[in-house]
């Protein structure tokens, strides 16, 4: 690597530790540097826009465009590349089928999953959508939409059984529970004899693009197993939220 190079790259990371603009001397006595090339890298980095001097003290700190720039090669990342791994684990370890999900339109996309082993397993293949308001899966992406979005889906709500949500109030108070807890949990309300649990994923930025969840027959997904698989859910979502980038 180019000395120069690597005494700027070292300079970045100096600065980026300092959390505040810092002053050419302590710059140099910390990377052992002399005055002089801390300056020429400085007005280096100013010029490209990589960092910046106040006016009043003189001391540089970095600009923004490092963290767009790590913001460009988080967006690089596949979601469903990073999640399939939990997929995987999920599947194996709780026994039932784990599924992706992102909001397409007024549904919940189904774009990546992995089944269960078991010969009873709920079907829905790559590319199925699902009501957004009627399952855990889509609501835990609709609580985090803009509030026009929500009350769009609020207004063409309407329960498909006789179990779980069945007004619009009852529909807000329970996306006001996911916001609350980032995850949720329904039965028999998609259809009879389907259960599971979701939880949010977010990006580097805090907003939530996926969900993930694990779905079963209700006669395997009691109650009380499927609190259980809702914090294997919460689990997952949060790992793969944090190799997204997100801090939190």
């Amino acid at each position: 690597m180019s000395a120069t190079v690597e005494k700027a790259l070292q300079l970045i990371e100096a600065m980026s530790r300092a959390g505040k603009p810092v002053g050419v001397s302590q710059l140099g006595r910390e990377l052992d540097i002399n005055k002089s090339t801390v300056h020429r890298l400085l007005d280096t980095l100013v010029r490209q826009g990589y960092a910046q001097q106040e006016e009043d003290s003189g001391r540089y700190g970095l600009s923004v465009k490092l963290w767009e720039m790590g913001i460009g090669v988080v967006r690089g990342l596949s979601l469903p590349k990073i999640a399939h791994p939990f997929l995987e684990s999920a599947a194996l370890e709780t026994g039932e089928t784990a599924m992706l999900g992102v909001i397409e339109g007024p549904d919940v996309l189904v774009i990546d999953k992995v089944d269960s082993l078991h010969p009873l397993q709920i079907f829905s293949p790559l590319g199925t959508r699902l009501p957004i308001t009627n399952s855990a899966f889509g609501r835990v992406l609709l609580a985090f939409q803009p509030e026009s979005f929500i009350e769009g889906a609020i207004a063409h709500f309407a329960p498909r059984t006789p179990f779980g949500v069945q007004s619009k109030e009852q529909l807000r108070e329970e996306l006001a529970r996911i916001r609350a807890h980032g995850s949720s949990q329904s039965r028999d309300e998609w259809q009879l004899g389907i259960a599971g649990a979701a939880a949010a994923i977010r990006d580097a930025r805090g907003h939530v693009i996926g969900s993930f969840c694990i779905t079963g027959p209700t006669a395997r997904l009691t109650e009380e197993r499927l609190k259980d698989v809702r914090q294997h859910c919460l689990k997952a979502a949060q790992a793969i939220s944090q190799q997204l980038g997100h801090v939190g």
